[in-house]
């Protein structure tokens, strides 16, 4: 700092201008210009605690592509999962993506999160993760007929399914209906939740990739930086070639729902009921889909963005196809857009462009 700027300044406050600056959030502009362009509006968070010689926690913000595989957004390198620290993290994240009513939140209950996300992000949804719910159910409550339906009621599409297994659950336990009673329906259930969480029910997205780099969590905070830095271009390099030969029109795995949903649909009848509505499904076993708005009774079809078995049973009865009953979130070409960009190393010190600070800053 003296030899190239002339302030003079203890070790101390050198050593603390360093930390500092190592706790800048790291977002990578490819992933996040992606994402906004490209991805649904789901975000998983979590954190991890680092294990070099500066310990500390790593924090992390992921999506999902349309091909289902994880696609990191932000990190961040903070002093402990405190209050502050989410805020400061999620208010970074914030200045990147913004707020809508489209944006869902998927995490842990730490109240430090609930709270930073209410603060900084009014205008979206917050989901719990489920496994984090069954994690607490067997801790405190370890019956295996209480965890078998509160998985079907977490994870069904029906409100009427769903309260039909909490009052199952009430009548096994009193205690543990109390207890997601007071969590929060509509924070733990796919049939009550405001918005679309679409298939993502948990955060293990975000817990993936911090078991991915369990020892690279060890490194100092520059190498773990860029060792992270360095897994994301490997990512994005494979995963645009991967996209760049896709042929279908859906991404492979979504290509492969498809065919799977349509081979089921084929074993239902169907019947026309008017000119938008089709009754499908065997014996009183029926649901009513309504192909103009893309609805369907099961409440599968609007919730995920792809057809279910009924309404591809509809869409091949009426003479549609069924790719045009899937987001477009789904196609190979957001796909491909999705890692159009390339995350470059970073340059040589020598070369990096600092800004000079103008007269009138302080």
């Amino acid at each position: 700092m003296e030899r190239e700027f002339g302030v003079k300044i203890s070790y101390s406050k050198a050593r603390r201008g360093k930390l500092h600056a190592l706790n800048m959030l790291h977002a990578f502009g490819a992933s996040i210009r992606g994402y906004i362009q490209y991805l649904r509006s789901v975000i998983c968070v979590d954190g991890s605690h680092l294990k070099g010689p500066y310990k500390g926690t790593l924090l992390v913000a992921t999506a999902q592509d349309g091909n289902k595989q994880i696609y990191p957004l932000a990190w961040g390198i903070v002093d402990a999962k405190t209050n502050k620290s989410w805020k400061w993290f999620l208010s970074n994240l914030k200045d990147l993506i913004g707020d809508s009513k489209e944006l869902v939140f998927i995490s842990d209950r730490k109240k430090s999160i609930q709270k930073a996300i209410s603060q900084l992000f009014p205008s979206s949804r917050h989901g719990c993760c489920i496994w984090h719910m069954e994690k607490n159910l067997i801790q405190r409550y370890n019956n295996a007929s209480l965890l078998f339906l509160f998985k079907r009621a977490a994870t069904t599409f029906q409100v009427e399914d769903f309260e039909r297994l909490m009052g199952q659950i009430r009548r096994v336990s009193e205690r543990a209906h109390g207890y997601l009673e007071r969590a929060g329906y509509s924070f733990g259930s796919r049939a009550l939740f405001i918005e679309h969480r679409y298939n993502i029910m948990t955060n293990n997205y975000a817990e993936s990739l911090n078991s991915m780099f369990r020892k690279a969590r060890s490194l100092s905070i520059t190498c773990l930086v860029e060792h992270i830095r360095s897994t994301m271009q490997k990512w994005f390099y494979e995963r645009r070639a991967n996209a760049e030969e896709c042929s279908t029109l859906l991404t492979p795995r979504m290509e492969n729902e498809l065919r799977t949903t349509f081979e089921n649909g084929t074993r239902l009848r169907a019947h026309v009921l008017t000119n938008n509505l089709t009754q499908v499904g065997i014996s009183n076993d029926t649901d009513i889909v309504d192909l103009s708005e893309e609805t369907c009774t099961s409440r599968e079809f609007q919730l995920n963005h792809m057809p279910c078995v009924h309404a591809s049973r509809a869409a091949c009865f009426r003479g549609k196809t069924l790719y045009e009953l899937c987001s477009r979130y789904y196609s190979s070409d957001y796909w491909k857009g999705a890692y159009s960009e390339t995350i470059y190393p970073v340059p040589k010190e020598v070369d990096w462009v600092v800004p000079v600070p103008s007269a009138n800053s302080s």
